[in-house]
C-alpha cells in the first residue's frame, strides 16, 4: 500500500479544502509534515483511521451518540466567520496490489450537521492505472463499501503501523508490550483467517453431502456448542488481558510507592534506633576528643607561638644547666682539696717525710697554690640566668620540646578525629530527620499492603481465567471430534465417505498449520524486533539475542553471554526504542507493505536517541515513512540530516486571528538551516 493524497475540507483546524500530497521517490521515503503545537498535526495523524474506519477506529470504546458529539466537534467552525461550516469530509487516496492488479483508491468519507443531527456517507472509487479517472466501485453493494475497506486493510494491522510517540511512551512506563503483542498476535498471524476457514469446511459438509434428520440436528448442535465455547474462550481472553493490564498497573502503582517511600527515606526509617544508639556513641567520642583539644589548648600549645624566645630560652637553659655542673663539680673539689690539705698539715703525714718545720709549711702552701690555681683555671665566675634547679630546667626543656613538636601532632590528630566525628554525627542527625515518622510512612505501607493483596487476587483470578480458558479448549477439541464423528457416520456413499476423511485430513492439516505458523511468526518477530533494536539503540555488548514465551508473549532479552537483561534497567530513553521496536517489528511480521505514520516521535528523548532514530532507523523503516512532527523535534540540525531521504515536507501554523491553519508547502527551514517560517 502507498498512500498518495490526503485530503481535509472543514475538518478540525482545517478550514476550506487542505491537500496533502502524499507520493515518495523510491530512494526517498519519507514525508515529513511539521505542526505547531495546535496546528492540527494530531488531527491529521488520526484522520487516516477516521476516514478508512469511522466510528470503528475508536474500537468499542465509545458510542453512537458519543461518536457523534465528537464529529459536531470536528466540523470547522470558528466564531469570528460570517459563516460557518456544516459539513466536513476527508479523503484518503492510496495506491494497493489487489485482485492481481495496482489500484489507486479513493476513500471519502464525509458529515452533515442537519439541525444537530450528524449524517455521514462513504464514497469509495477506484482507477487503474490505464484509467485518468475515479469510477465508483460498482461491483460491491454501497452497504458493503466498509466491509471491503476492512477486508482490504483490516484495522487491526494497520493499527501497527501507526506510531503514536505517546502510545509509544505509555507502552514504554508501563512494559506491557507483552499485552501489545497479545492482542494483536492472531490478526497479524492470520490465525482468524483460519479458524473462519475450519468452519466453513465444516458447514459445507454439513450442507452437500447429505446428513439424515438426526445426524444434522447433532451437528447443528455440536455447532452451536462449539461457537458458545469459542465465544467464551474469546471473552475470557479478552478479560484475561484486560486483568494482566491491571497486574502491570499494579506493579506500577506499588513500585511508584516503594520509590516515594524510598526519597522520603524508608530505609532510614527501618534503622531508627541503630542511628539513635550511634548518635549517642558518636557524642560522647566528640565530647572526649574536644575535652582532649581544651588539654592541649591549656597546656603547652601557646608556648609554640613563641619559637623564636623559646629557642633563646633553652639555649639560657643549657647555659645555666652548664654552669651548675661546673659549681657542683667545684664544691666537691673543694671538698676533696681540704681534706688532702687537712692531711698533709697533720703530724702523722711528716712524721717519716721530714721534721723540719719550715719545709713543712713551704710544702703545704705550695700544694695550696696548685689547687687554688686548678679551681680557678677550671671554673668561671659567671652568673646563672634563671634560679632554677637542674630538674626544673629539665622539666621546662621538655614542655618547650613538647610544644614545638609533639604538641602540634597531636593537636592534629585530635583534630582531625574531631572533624570525622563532626562529618558523621552530622549524616546520622540527616538519616533521622530524613526518616519519615510512622505516621507518614504508614499509609504508604498499609496502600503497599493492600495492592499485594489485589495484586494476589488478580494473579489468582489470571490463574482461574487459564482453567477455564484450559478447561474450554479441551472443550472445544472434544466438540471438534464429535463435529467430525457426526459427519463421517452419516455420509450416504463412498464417495462422501472420501470427501469427509478429505476435510478431517485438512482440519488436522490446518490444526498443524496454526501451530507451526504461531512458531514461525514468533521467531520472525524475534529477529525484527532484534533488528529494530540494533537500529535504535547503539551500543556494544547490549542485546544479541531475544526469546518470546510462546504462550504468555513475555519478552526475555539476552547480552551475548547469556546474561539476561531485565527491561526495568533500561534508561527511559532505551525504554522508549524497545518500545518502538516491539511495534516495528510487529508491523514487519505482518508481512502488509503499508507505509509508516508517526506521530511526535522524539519529543521525550535525548540527543543520541533522537540522533538514532533520525538516522538509523526513518529513512529505512518502510518504503513510505509519513512523519507528524514539532519544530521543536525535528528542528533546523535534524532536518538537514533527514533531508536526503525526504521528497517532500509541509509546515503549519496556526492563525489565532482567523481561527484556521495555514499550510505551507515546504518545512520550517531548508536543508541550509535558513527558516522559511516565521513561527
Amino acid at each position: 500500500m502507498l498512500l498518495t493524497k490526503i485530503i481535509l475540507k472543514d475538518f478540525g483546524v482545517y478550514s476550506g479544502e487542505n491537500e496533502f500530497d502524499l507520493t515518495v521517490d523510491d530512494d526517498k521515503p519519507i514525508i515529513l509534515i511539521g505542526g505547531t503545537n495546535g496546528a492540527g498535526k494530531t488531527t491529521l495523524f488520526d484522520s487516516v483511521m477516521l476516514c478508512l474506519y469511522g466510528m470503528a477506529a475508536f474500537g468499542k470504546k465509545i458510542t453512537k451518540s458519543t461518536y457523534d458529539d465528537y464529529l459536531k466537534r470536528k466540523i470547522h467552525r470558528y466564531l469570528g466567520a460570517t459563516v460557518t461550516a456544516d459539513h466536513a469530509s476527508i479523503i484518503i487516496q492510496f495506491k494497493f496490489f489487489h485482485n492481481h492488479e495496482v489500484a489507486e483508491y479513493r476513500v471519502e468519507r464525509s458529515w452533515i450537521n442537519e439541525s444537530g443531527k450528524i449524517i455521514e456517507d462513504l464514497l469509495i472509487k477506484k482507477r487503474t492505472n490505464d484509467e485518468s479517472n475515479f469510477m465508483s466501485v460498482d461491483n460491491i453493494e454501497k452497504s458493503h463499501w466498509q466491509s471491503f475497506v476492512e477486508d482490504l486493510i483490516p484495522k487491526g494491522i494497520a493499527r501497527l503501523f501507526f506510531f503514536d510517540g505517546e502510545k509509544i511512551v505509555k507502552i514504554a512506563e508501563e512494559g506491557n508490550e507483552d499485552i501489545a503483542i497479545k492482542s494483536s498476535f492472531n490478526s497479524l498471524l492470520g490465525i482468524d483467517l483460519v479458524e473462519q476457514l475450519k468452519s466453513d469446511l465444516q458447514i459445507n459438509l454439513s450442507r452437500n453431502l447429505g446428513i439424515n434428520e438426526t445426524s444434522r440436528l447433532d451437528f447443528e448442535r455440536y455447532q452451536k456448542e462449539k461457537s458458545e465455547t469459542e465465544s467464551e474462550i474469546k471473552i475470557l481472553t479478552q478479560k484475561k488481558i484486560v486483568k494482566e493490564s491491571e497486574v502491570q498497573g499494579t506493579h506500577k502503582q506499588i513500585d511508584d510507592l516503594d520509590e516515594k517511600i524510598s526519597r522520603m527515606g524508608g530505609t532510614f526509617s527501618e534503622q531508627r534506633d541503630e542511628l539513635k544508639s550511634k548518635k549517642i556513641l558518636y557524642q560522647i567520642k566528640l565530647d572526649n576528643t574536644a575535652q582532649n583539644i581544651r588539654n592541649i589548648c591549656s597546656h603547652s600549645l601557646p608556648l609554640s607561638l613563641i619559637p623564636k624566645q623559646l629557642g633563646k630560652l633553652i639555649v639560657n637553659l643549657k647555659n645555666d644547666e652548664s654552669l651548675l655542673k661546673k659549681n657542683f663539680e667545684k664544691e666537691i673539689l673543694e671538698s676533696n682539696f681540704n681534706q688532702i690539705i687537712q692531711n698533709i698539715e697533720s703530724e702523722s703525714f711528716w712524721k717519716e717525710i721530714s721534721s723540719d718545720k719550715q719545709t713543712r709549711e713551704k710544702i703545704v702552701k705550695n700544694v695550696i697554690q696548685i689547687f687554688d690555681q686548678r679551681l680557678e683555671s677550671q671554673f668561671t665566675s659567671e652568673k646563672l640566668k634563671f634560679d632554677f634547679s637542674l630538674k626544673d630546667s629539665q622539666l621546662i626543656s621538655e614542655i618547650i620540646s613538647e610544644a614545638n613538636g609533639v604538641v602540634l601532632k597531636k593537636l592534629e590528630s585530635e583534630t582531625q578525629q574531631l572533624n570525622e566525628l563532626s562529618l558523621e554525627l552530622d549524616k546520622i542527625e540527616t538519616a533521622l530527620i530524613n526518616a519519615p515518622k510512622d505516621d507518614e510512612i504508614g499509609p504508604m505501607l498499609s496502600q503497599i499492603n493492600e495492592l499485594n493483596k489485589k495484586l494476589g487476587m488478580l494473579e489468582a483470578e489470571i490463574s482461574h481465567i487459564d482453567q477455564q480458558i484450559s478447561t474450554r479448549m479441551a472443550l472445544s477439541r472434544h466438540i471438534s471430534v464429535k463435529i467430525r464423528e457426526s459427519l463421517s457416520k452419516q455420509y450416504k456413499n463412498k464417495k462422501s465417505q472420501e470427501k469427509a476423511e478429505l476435510t478431517e485430513r485438512i482440519l488436522d492439516v490446518l490444526d498443524s498449520y496454526s501451530e507451526q505458523l504461531r512458531i514461525k511468526k514468533i521467531s520472525l518477530l524475534e529477529e525484527y524486533m532484534l533488528e529494530g533494536i540494533k537500529l535504535l539503540i547503539h551500543k556494544d555488548n547490549f542485546i544479541e539475542k531475544i526469546i518470546i514465551d510462546k504462550d504468555t508473549f513475555e519478552i526475555h532479552l539476552f547480552r551475548s553471554d547469556g546474561i539476561e537483561i531485565q527491561k526495568d534497567l533500561l534508561s527511559k530513553g532505551e525504554q522508549q526504542m524497545f518500545a518502538t521496536s516491539v511495534l516495528w517489528a510487529l508491523a514487519k511480521t505482518s508481512g502488509r507493505p503499508l507505509p509508516f505514520l508517526i506521530d511526535t516521535p522524539l519529543a521525550r528523548l535525548d540527543v543520541q536517541h533522537r540522533t538514532n532514530l533520525v538516522e538509523g532507523f526513518f529513512p529505512f523503516a518502510s518504503h513510505q515513512v509519513v512523519i507528524f512532527s514539532t519544530n521543536a523535534e525535528i528542528d533546523a540540525q535534524y532536518y538537514k540530516k533527514m533531508h536526503p531521504h525526504i521528497t517532500r515536507a509541509y509546515s503549519m501554523n496556526y492563525l489565532s486571528d482567523k481561527g484556521t491553519t495555514n499550510l505551507n508547502s515546504h518545512y520550517f527551514w531548508d536543508e541550509n538551516g535558513v527558516k522559511l517560517v516565521e513561527i
